[in-house]
């Protein structure tokens, strides 16, 4: 049986790729600080839904959960990113997920690539 941190993160992660912002707003403390490499800091559930909204639009992909390891403070999750934008062009890479979690909301996270390829940069350098 897993952490239920565990299974939130698995749920969160399933619905931001089928597009439920409910269920992503449900899992998000109204202050989270919202880290991504590459990406300035978001402060606010607010805020984070309004740059996944941006995100789910423009962006056809799949995110593989590797693995999540989880307990009453925190998720880390190994995860396949494979992305495509409207244009058809494709990135994928692997990244690693840590989040602090507190009564079952996520209250900050971060997001790390063990590099960050070329590739990676002009994919994201054009999303607007």
């Amino acid at each position: 049986m897993e952490h239920p941190n565990a299974e939130l993160y698995r749920r969160l992660t399933a619905a931001f790729q089928s597009g439920d912002i409910d269920t992503v707003k449900n899992a998000l403390a109204p202050g989270v600080r919202w880290h991504e490499a590459g990406n300035p800091e978001v402060l606010g559930r607010e805020a984070v839904l309004q740059q996944m909204s941006g995100a789910i639009r423009r962006i056809d992909g799949n995110i593989a959960v590797h693995d999540v390891l989880a307990n009453d403070e925190h998720v880390i999750a190994l995860i396949n990113v494979a992305l495509r934008k409207p244009d058809g062009s494709e990135v994928a890479y692997p990244a690693i997920e840590v989040a602090h979690m507190s009564d079952g909301l996520i209250t900050e996270r971060w997001s790390f690539m063990d590099s960050c390829p070329p590739d990676v940069n002009a994919f994201f350098s054009d999303l607007g």
